[in-house]
């Protein structure tokens, strides 16, 4: 069994490259390695786990057991036998308190990927073909380079963005059965051809939209079948293109020939690592291009709308897509499908073009070059090491924002309860102040569809992003604006306007409104503070706390209560926070706004089309704010890079199924949401304790002394042991963070507070030891500066002497020249 934490290099690899072997054998041992460790941490779970290189007998682990205390309230240290203690707990390894906490701020775990190959094995988009272990030598070229620790979007003022959690991900590349590519082509060709059998010519013209459901069945259906094992899947399709005939009146182009037919007797390209070689032979680019001219390649896109249940079917219609996300552990991106253009309209990043997905099409494949050989054909392709090369780096960003994402801000409290209130503040005569029971209950209460969408989505009590042993509550009230007056004065204070010129017929000036989001947040939170105003009784808000964001305690609080403040307003203009979003996520709060304006463009566009939002539903941005407070999951187009020091912006998962951005409509949790919100709650635990630990450690620096030196005997032996089973306790953290076991990685980290609490004490007592006092230096040696002194003081005092009396008789012979005078 592999003990991944124990590796000193925390970086990119793969199987291995020096291994020649089978490709076949390292996979067999690699998902028997994956076998063991996840029997193991089941074992764990039932508290009936060994120790791997953690040099602890396996009989103390029998007190680790988070199924009997998940949120590790208990002490685990105090059930552990006498004979446990006095045993390997108490082995002191010789480090000194540097190299001790330099082991800590090591922490890492690893992400497995396993990247499967559909159509790459001469049954796809120019018959093209790749080998395993070709394709795997990819990552460690492209990908050495890649980040490798956690980062933070929004992060304190005067703290890091750079957390001290190392990643690292592991990539397998496996290729998928045939059956698959088979099916995947035929679906897209059959729809595609059925749908458009009327206007053909439109197709080939503007492109055709298929359903996403037909190619996620495929896919979801062959990964619930495989092993469901500790890893993240990402299918790369290669699917055949989709070539029809044209209709008979329609002029045919010769350019658009096709590449989707099976020519007889056509050579298959087999890529070989290698440089290009051999003599120009363009016979197989003929046989591909041999298409009559009366045939045609039809573009293609997935459209998103078929899989979301949760969009309104009136709405416009989204952004097509090549990638998809689903709610288990995978991702699918067609090579084949496209190209695809939205992103900022007028300015701004992050724009996805036709040349951010790779796609054979883009590349020049002209000047191949060919060798045959007596035992098989072997084709050197320059545009294949490069197509290669940037799916590779596709799959880094794909990381990069979907499985490893960087945090919101950080750090995200961890509560055992925690309370998810809707405020829903509107200027409606109809509608009349109400307030919901503890339960969240309220006769009469209407239904908000905003709020009905999240529930549904998070669960009963919140089981679909919940930890164990975590309950989540919802509550919600109904205020009349005109009957809270501090609601109103926040509001009318974060009011603002906005002139531009605009271009209708003639230049105009144009006044806008908009709310200051921050301004309204300061105006709330001040009011919500000051207790005497009783603005949280008049809002409904149960178990508001002030300042409850500024507790150092903040991972291991009790409850937390989570106000989200909808401004549901009747007006028919169109009013945003801060210009451009309906909902804003702060510490504290999430705050969003609706109006009666309908549709309403943004600076965004997809294909040339203006994206558009709908101002009366802030349904899907308020989610997403929700999930930035409660649990700090970035946007999914955000991602801090570590080498620029900056946010980069990248829209190229923005359309899949993500409650973030302006081209998704959807509302959908997806493992992507799930695991980073679980992922956070587990970074921020561990980090907790790392820090308490560094500054306890630190404790004795000012007095010039390390931890050993005032420590008594006894409760030196009392440290080690706890150190122990702290160091023990980080360990498990990283292998269940590894295997994707975030419950019981949160029981370790969690667990971790007992320990720190007891060093930090034995620090306390050792500290009444040690006082500080002002004494004089006694400096028996002689001392070369002291000498140097004396010597300079000495001929100072000697010059001064000798001035004195010059002056004296200068004088003196004055008074005796007069006198003659």
């Amino acid at each position: 069994v592999w003990v991944w934490q124990d590796s000193p290099r925390m970086e990119v690899s793969s199987a291995t490259t020096q291994d020649r072997r089978p490709v076949a054998l390292r996979m067999a041992r690699h998902s028997a390695a994956l076998l063991v460790l996840g029997l193991f941490c089941v074992r764990g779970g039932l508290g009936q786990e060994v120790l791997l290189g953690d040099n602890g007998p396996s009989s103390a682990a029998l007190s680790f057991n988070p199924a009997t205390d998940p949120l590790a309230d208990v002490d685990t240290y105090k059930l552990l036998t006498q004979a446990d203690i006095e045993g390997q707990w108490s082995q002191d390894d010789g480090r000194n308190v540097t190299e001790k906490m330099k082991e800590l701020m090591s922490f890492g775990s690893i992400t497995h990927v396993d990247v499967k190959l559909v159509g790459f094995d001469g049954d796809g988009n120019y018959d093209l073909k790749v080998d395993e272990a070709d394709f795997l030598r990819y990552f460690e070229t492209v990908l050495e380079e890649h980040e490798k620790e956690a980062m933070v979007v929004n992060a304190k003022k005067g703290k890091s963005h750079i957390l001290p959690i190392r990643k690292r991900f592991f990539f397998r590349v496996i290729k998928a059965k045939a059956s698959i590519n088979e099916d995947i082509t035929n679906r897209i060709r059959s729809w595609i051809v059925t749908k458009n059998s009327n206007d053909i010519d439109e197709a080939i013209r503007s492109g055709s939209r298929v359903p996403v459901n037909l190619v996620d069945e495929v896919i979801r259906k062959d990964y619930l079948s495989g092993d469901l094992s500790q890893t993240h899947t990402i299918y790369l399709l290669n699917p055949k293109r989709v070539v029809v005939k044209d209709s008979p009146a329609a002029d045919a182009d010769p350019g658009a020939g096709g590449g989707g037919g099976d020519p007889k007797e056509k050579r298959n390209p087999v890529f070989k690592e290698g440089d290009n070689g051999g003599f120009q032979d363009t016979a197989w680019m003929d046989n591909i291009n041999e298409n009559s001219d009366d045939e045609s390649v039809v573009t293609y896109s997935y459209d998103p709308t078929e899989r979301d249940a949760t969009r309104d079917p009136n709405s416009n219609p989204p952004c097509g897509t090549t990638m998809w996300a689903g709610r288990e552990r995978y991702m699918w991106i067609d090579l084949t499908a496209g190209p695809v253009l939205y992103g900022p309209h007028t300015s701004g990043e992050g724009l996805v073009s036709e040349f951010s997905i790779p796609r054979l099409d883009n590349f020049q494949v002209e000047g191949l070059g060919y060798e045959y050989e007596e035992d098989g054909e072997t084709h050197h392709f320059a545009f294949v090491q490069e197509f290669l090369a940037e799916v590779v780096a596709l799959v880094g960003k794909t990381c990069d924002l979907m499985i490893e994402p960087s945090l919101h801000h950080f750090p995200v409290p961890f509560v055992k309860t925690l309370r998810l209130h809707l405020v829903h503040i509107t200027n409606d005569p109809n509608a009349r102040t109400q307030f919901a029971d503890r339960s969240g209950y309220i006769a009469g209460m209407p239904k908000v569809k905003l709020w009905d969408t999240i529930k549904q989505e998070l669960g009963h009590r919140g089981a679909a992003i919940a930890m164990q042993g975590q309950t989540i509550l919802y509550n919600r009230s109904v205020v009349q604006m005109d009957e809270c007056k501090l609601c109103l004065a926040a509001y009318a204070a974060s009011l603002r306007s906005y002139t531009s010129t605009v271009l209708r017929g003639q230049l105009k000036t144009q006044v806008h409104e908009y709310v200051d989001s921050k301004e309204l947040h300061y105006q709330l939170l001040s009011l919500l503070n000051k207790q005497e105003l009783g603005l949280a009784e008049q809002l409904g808000i149960y178990g508001w706390q002030p300042s409850q964001m500024m507790d150092e305690e903040a991972p291991f609080r009790e409850e937390w209560t989570i106000p989200v403040l909808l401004f549901d307003l009747e007006d028919s203009s169109l009013l945003l926070l801060d210009r451009f979003h309906q909902a804003v996520s702060f510490p504290e709060m999430v705050l969003a706004v609706q109006s009666k304006a309908g549709a309403a463009t943004v600076d965004f566009s997809c294909n040339d089309d203006m994206v558009t939002l709908d101002a009366a539903d802030a349904t899907r941005a308020t989610f997403a704010s929700l999930l930035q407070t409660g649990w700090g999951v970035s946007a999914t187009h955000e991602h801090f890079s570590g080498k620029k020091n900056k946010m980069e912006v990248n829209y190229l998962w923005s359309v899949a199924p993500t409650p973030f951005g302006p081209f998704s409509s959807s509302a959908r949790l997806t493992f992507a949401l799930i695991d980073a919100a679980r992922r956070n709650v587990v970074f921020s635990s561990l980090n907790a304790s790392i820090a308490e630990v560094a500054r306890i450690m630190a404790q004795f620096d000012k007095f010039g002394k390390q931890m050993e030196d005032v420590l008594l005997p006894g409760e030196h032996l009392h440290f080690v042991r706890r150190w122990n089973v702290l160091r023990f306790k980080i360990r498990r953290t990283s292998t269940y963070l590894s295997l994707l076991n975030f419950n019981t990685a949160q029981y370790y980290a969690r667990s971790l507070r007992h320990d720190v609490r007891a060093i930090r004490n034995a620090v306390l007592r050792a500290g009444q030891f040690v006082h500080s006092y002002v004494g004089c230096v006694h400096d028996d040696e002689p001392s070369v500066l002291r000498f140097l002194i004396y010597v300079f003081a000495g001929g100072a005092l000697l010059i001064m002497a000798y001035v004195a009396v010059h002056n004296l008789l200068h004088l003196r012979k004055r008074a005796d020249f007069k006198k003659k005078l």
